[in-house]
């Protein structure tokens, strides 16, 4: 008789759990809200438009005149509000060899940091102005190849890639321009730095780099000297 109340009891157990009905998990929970928002980029550089700060994820790259409608995240802060962050693409033509392509210089206008505030469903319009400065985040190094012989740039076994055209070797006579980036504030140093021709290497100078500076060597196939800086001028 105990087995059979026993069985009876735990039956009655089984069933509720069985019986009651699965919480249903809200489906809102992981929607995304979103605004509308349109970039206007009113002024004549390329720009790219930056979530938050200048380092923050890419939204979306406008030529000079060009507007974009996208879906943003709303705002969790609606008294601050969503802020865009202005990247100016400035295109370096000053004294550099016309082989090398567009050589490109990322341009931070330290004010052209557009707060908006973003709604559901709502749609508002970013235009982007004409910067009044801009801020270089970034240096390049221009060397000049006198030698009769192509040459490469490379440290420590790693080839560089002329910012401009994307070739390894600069042939002789022309100017092999690449890009630096990562530069503290405080500049960086540039040591053990080689140009290869023909299997061998010749070190060349120690820099420090800043941002914003074009650095100038030449190679004659036997040593490297700088030539020169400039600043790049906006």
């Amino acid at each position: 008789m105990k087995k059979f109340v026993s069985f009876i009891f735990l039956s009655v157990i089984i069933f509720s759990f069985t019986a009651c009905p699965e919480e249903k998990k809200d489906d809102n929970t992981n929607i995304v809200k979103t605004g509308r928002v349109t970039f206007f980029n009113e002024s004549s550089y390329k720009v790219i438009v930056h979530r938050d700060a200048f380092s923050g994820p890419m939204l979306v790259e406008l030529n000079a005149g060009q507007s974009r409608t996208l879906d943003i995240r709303t705002s969790d802060n609606s008294g601050v509000g969503t802020m865009f962050s202005i990247e100016y693409l400035y295109r370096i033509t000053d004294g550099f060899d016309t082989e090398s392509g567009d050589v490109i210089a990322s341009g931070l206008d330290p004010n052209m940091q557009i707060n908006r505030n973003i709604e559901e469903n709502k749609s508002i319009t970013v235009q982007i102005p004409q910067p009044n400065a801009l801020e270089f985040k970034s240096a390049f190094i221009k060397i000049l190849n006198s030698h009769n012989m192509p040459c490469e740039f490379r440290y420590m076994g790693n080839v560089f890639y002329q910012t401009g055209n994307g070739n390894i070797p600069v042939p002789p006579g022309k100017t092999g321009v690449y890009k630096l980036e990562g530069i503290p504030s405080e500049g960086k140093l540039y040591q053990n730095h080689q140009v290869f021709s023909n299997f061998i290497g010749t070190v060349i100078p120690d820099f420090t780099a800043m941002n914003g500076v074009i650095y100038s060597f030449t190679y004659n196939g036997s040593s490297v000297v700088k030539t020169g800086q400039q600043g790049i001028v906006f």
